[in-house]
């Protein structure tokens, strides 16, 4: 098979396949805790910063979230007093997003769950060869993304 012919094919693959694994790790995440993949991981890249505390922008460009989506998710989060919204100590025209306590519980109890469920339904079928490539693919597709996302500001 030419590259011509497996590109389309190699791109609906996981174009489809990581939408069909997505909404099924959403759908067990939501039952054993309650919480949308949205929401599990800004907890996860919150818990992971420093003091559990992130600028607004700096946190919506590793989630790769729009500001005004995240805005509104850290609003909702705010709410159910995960996180909690303060003025940056660097610059007091910023504002950070901070992990609470409760946060940080919540996130404890569903982060072994999710990763028993990626396991299951992702990565425990895959050789080190399969990761390797993964890696190799999406690492570098990850840092240019991320990248761009920082050069447009």
């Amino acid at each position: 098979m030419t590259s011509d012919r497996l590109a389309p094919r190699a791109w609906r693959a996981y174009f489809e396949g990581s939408r069909l694994l997505e909404n099924e790790l959403e759908r067990r995440l939501k039952a054993t805790s309650g919480m949308d993949l949205g929401d599990f991981n800004v907890l996860l890249v919150l818990s992971e910063a420093e003091g559990g505390r992130m600028r607004m922008g700096d946190l919506a460009r590793a989630l790769a979230f729009a500001p005004g989506r995240l805005t509104y998710r850290i609003g909702a989060l705010e709410r159910e007093e995960l996180v909690l919204r303060r003025p940056s100590p660097d610059d007091r025209r910023g504002t950070d997003a901070v992990l609470t306590d409760a946060g940080r519980r919540r996130l404890r109890k569903a982060r072994p769950q999710h990763a028993r469920h990626v396991d299951e339904l992702f990565l425990g079928s895959l050789d080190d060869d399969a990761l390797e490539v993964l890696d190799r693919v999406f690492g570098p597709l990850r840092a240019r993304m991320l990248g761009r996302a920082d050069s447009s500001d």
